[in-house]
């Protein structure tokens, strides 16, 4: 009795490394592969078309577009996914098991002999886990293709890192992540409308002004890794100890230049556009650091005298487009001198 489901049961207990399950992940329309990276501090979701995170991606490394985090090709599962691939396992099992029992009792029923009590044993399968495909994320507004490889990945705005070799590509994706978040300002008017009518007033106003805040975060981190990218071109650059992060800081990234080729952002701007791009800048470190609440430091170094300290800082959509336009102008600079 029950021969069959313990030869099943033990199969699987001497399957050295596990089973082998094939499973489908579904992609979107274009072929594209969702993934989420790993990093606990970035969680960036991106895709990849899933040819070349077959063909080009390496099994032992991948790496995430935006913090060029690296980890094993099996880590970049959405959660989402590895839900699915959790139900398509235990989906699996249940099938094995289920008709292990089916014909265990088939046998059990022809073998037993007549008597005084009759005995009858029958398998009814449960419900079985529902394996539901994974819904397409959000339409990614960006497509890159690594000038180096040829990988083809998608990202929702800026990405900075082909997922299969590595490559800084923020030089040839700097126009694009500019072009991204015009595009979010200009789309504005209708996210709020739709918001509004959806969940009403506050919640228009207050998705309007996460938009806003992370487009200008967006627009520093463009500027962070393309000049990072230019930086490397300078003969020399490489053996100059930089901090992490040290283009986010407008007095130490013109520091860096002046040193390396003999020119300061405020050779490269005018007094107007700098004071603007110092106070912008420091907008997006209030943000990222104190929640965007203003504190002295922010006062001293912004010069922006229009908030107390304790207040909560608001960020213009004119300010944005401010920012984009002098980091465009300042990259356009040093492009000619590198």
């Amino acid at each position: 009795m029950f021969d069959t489901i313990l030869r099943e049961l033990k199969k699987l207990d001497e399957t050295q490394g596990g089973i082998s399950i094939p499973i489908q992940v579904p992609l979107d329309a274009e072929g594209y592969f969702d993934r989420r990276c790993p990093s606990a501090a970035c969680q960036a979701g991106f895709k990849v078309l899933f040819e070349d995170w077959r063909n080009k991606v390496s099994g032992e490394r991948a790496f995430c577009p935006i913090c060029r985090e690296q980890a094993r090709a099996t880590e970049w599962n959405t959660p989402e996914q590895r839900d699915y691939i959790q139900q398509v396992g235990v989906r699996h099992i249940q099938g094995i098991m289920g008709e292990a029992l089916s014909q265990d009792a088939t046998e059990f029923n022809r073998t037993q002999r007549p008597g005084f009590i009759q005995v009858s044993m029958s398998y009814k399968p449960g419900a079985p886990t529902l394996v539901v495909p994974i819904s397409a994320a959000e339409e990614l507004r960006q497509k890159f293709v690594c000038d180096q490889c040829g990988c083809r990945y998608s990202s929702l705005g800026a990405a900075f890192f082909c997922p299969a070799c590595g490559r800084n590509s923020a030089e040839n994706t700097f126009s694009q992540a500019i072009e991204a978040v015009r595009k979010s300002l200009a789309a504005l008017p209708a996210i709020r409308e739709a918001v509004q009518a959806y969940s009403g007033a506050d919640a228009a106003e207050n998705t309007v002004r996460e938009i806003v805040e992370n487009s200008l975060a967006r627009t520093v981190g463009a500027f962070q890794r393309v000049t990072e990218a230019l930086f490397e071109r300078v003969p020399g650059s490489r053996s100059i100890h930089c901090r992490k992060n040290v283009f986010q800081s407008i007095a130490e990234g013109s520091e860096l230049w002046r040193v390396t080729i003999g020119k300061r952002y405020d050779d490269l701007l005018t007094p107007a556009e700098m004071v603007d791009l110092i106070r912008f800048f420091q907008q997006r470190h209030l943000l990222a650091h104190c929640e965007g609440i203003v504190d002295q430091e922010y006062i001293t170094k912004s010069g922006d005298q229009t908030y107390a300290v304790g207040q909560r800082l608001f960020v213009r959509i004119e300010a944005v487009h401010r920012t984009v336009n002098l980091v465009s102008k300042l990259t356009n600079e040093l492009r000619k001198l590198v």
